[in-house]
């Protein structure tokens, strides 16, 4: 893994892309970026703890620029004090790459992406990597969100599909009648238990809080999948005890 560095960047562009999630474009002057796609950075605050975001960009030929999804919903004071950092016009103090869960090895197997909420972001790196690089196995993603709406970018993976080959799950927890949602409904670690025998040799990687990672870890372990099958930067930062 390259040396972690610090790069000053320009906030390109700052968009609301649903009531509580930005989608954020950096572009950093000089040496190209150097990370693999999956890898995370740190926003270096003024003031306090600096604060991780999945780099939603592959690695690719635009090595300059990366992509951000920012989750600010109310009452999140450390998210909105990002957003106001992002809208100041100032450069932005970057340290990266950080994480071990990417595809600098690429396993030579079927690939299993299992994304809550704004996991979908380091997802999103991962399966444009795999399209440009012209990985030879299936890829399936696995979205889950409380209800339909928090499918922030709903149309993306719907076209990675079409045009990919992208096994794609949209998975739903708690949709109400008024969602009109007729898809896929439950726990998000239960979809990809359920598809086991359809996902092959897979290696799986996990996106989101520590008790989704280890609730699906042990799902898939219980299932007979090997426990060296599964990634996730949770490995790392939030080890059991």
């Amino acid at each position: 893994m390259p040396d972690q560095r610090t790069r000053a960047f320009r906030v390109k562009h700052l968009n609301k892309v649903t009531g509580d999630i930005y989608q954020v474009h950096l572009v950093v002057d000089g040496k190209p970026l150097s990370f693999e796609s999956g890898q995370y950075l740190q926003v270096i605050m003024p003031e306090g703890e600096p604060c991780a975001y999945s780099i939603a960009s592959a690695p690719g030929d635009n090595r300059n620029e990366l992509e951000l999804h920012v989750q600010c919903y109310p009452g999140h004071e450390r998210a909105q004090q990002v957003i106001e950092h992002l809208s100041s016009g100032e450069m932005i103090r970057v340290t990266l790459p950080h994480g071990n869960c990417h595809l600098g090895d690429c396993p030579d197997a079927p690939i299993v992406l299992v994304a809550a909420g704004t996991g979908f972001a380091q997802m999103k790196s991962m399966v444009e990597f795999t399209h440009q690089n012209g990985h030879r196995h299936p890829v399936s993603l696995y979205w889950g969100v409380r209800r339909p709406h928090g499918f922030y970018l709903p149309h993306l993976p719907v076209q990675w599909s079409s045009e990919w080959g992208l096994h794609y799950h949209p998975v739903v927890s708690e949709a109400e009648a008024e969602d009109d949602w007729a898809g896929r409904h439950g726990q998000l670690y239960r979809a990809v238990i359920d598809d086991l025998e359809l996902l092959g040799d897979a290696h799986f990687y996990l996106s989101g809080s520590p008790d989704m990672v280890y609730t699906t870890l042990d799902g898939l372990v219980a299932a007979g999948v090997d426990e060296s099958r599964v990634h996730s930067d949770v490995f790392d930062y939030a080890p059991r005890e």
